[in-house]
């Protein structure tokens, strides 16, 4: 793991285009270490924390988690990258490419909040149980063998320190209240749409809304696949993600061209 302290920790492979990938709001950097592995004869594959439990790192809003990014990104002096986000993580990826387009030259979203999510903070009780997470859990995932005890119980930590628990249920609140459907056409970079056909959180409809709304979107769909397909279906994901990197490079790099002239 790499870190500029106290503010910034991140995962990283390879070297070249900058790749950036952005956790959702109870997932970790590690989420993307097969992507990250995969990535790395292609390009610049890097994993930041994002900062969702942490009160002096950053706001715990959308918009104080973009910036945190853009910070990021600034700090390691990267040039215009390709930002991809799971969940919350693509609804980062989105509001960065609309808040700070000259930093984004391509986007990839997989189960991306930002039009309609099923959140994993309704109806949480006030103490929450092993049992409601394991269930709240295997909404995420088609196969639920993947929800693992250890799994269960780093989350159920989380939502029951009640610090943390606050920030995720802020979070949560801003990312509902940041609809991003009237801006989605502002967005002009070349969009990967990779999309668990069986996600229950941010169903297949949502994916197709996305792809209406976003002017240079490709949608995927993986069969046997819920809301997290780098995990569940990491072959088939990191191989769409490889080839959509190949096939948009020249569409990527034509603004940077007109940048340089």
């Amino acid at each position: 793991m790499n870190s500029l302290q106290p503010t910034f920790r991140w995962l990283e492979r390879g070297r070249g285009e900058p790749v950036v990938l952005l956790h959702g709001l109870l997932g970790t950097m590690d989420h993307w270490d097969g992507t990250l592995d995969a990535l790395a004869p292609l390009a610049r594959a890097l994993a930041p924390e994002v900062p969702i439990l942490d009160d002096a790192r950053a706001e715990a809003s959308v918009d104080g988690l973009t910036r945190h990014v853009a910070m990021f990104m600034e700090a390691l002096e990267l040039p215009p990258a390709v930002v991809g986000g799971n969940s919350l993580g693509g609804h980062l990826a989105l509001e960065l490419a609309l808040r700070y387009p000259d930093r984004v030259s391509g986007l990839i979203l997989t189960g991306s909040s930002g039009l309609f999510e099923r959140s994993f903070t309704r109806g949480v009780p006030h103490v929450p149980t092993e049992a409601f997470v394991r269930e709240k859990m295997e909404e995420v995932f088609y196969d639920t063998s993947l929800v693992t005890p250890s799994g269960v119980e780093s989350v159920r930590r989380v939502l029951t320190t009640r610090a943390s628990a606050l920030r995720v249920l802020r979070v949560a609140r801003s990312a509902k209240r940041s609809n991003l459907e009237s801006r989605l056409g502002e967005i002009r970079v070349p969009t990967l749409l990779a999309w668990g056909k069986d996600d229950r959180i941010t169903p297949p409809e949502i994916a197709e809304r996305f792809c209406a709304l976003l002017p240079h979107a490709q949608l995927e769909f993986i069969a046997n696949c819920g809301h997290a397909p780098m995990l569940e279906q990491p072959l088939i994901f990191n191989a769409l993600v490889e080839d959509w990197l190949d096939d948009t490079r020249a569409r990527r790099q034509a603004p940077l061209a007109g940048a340089a002239r």
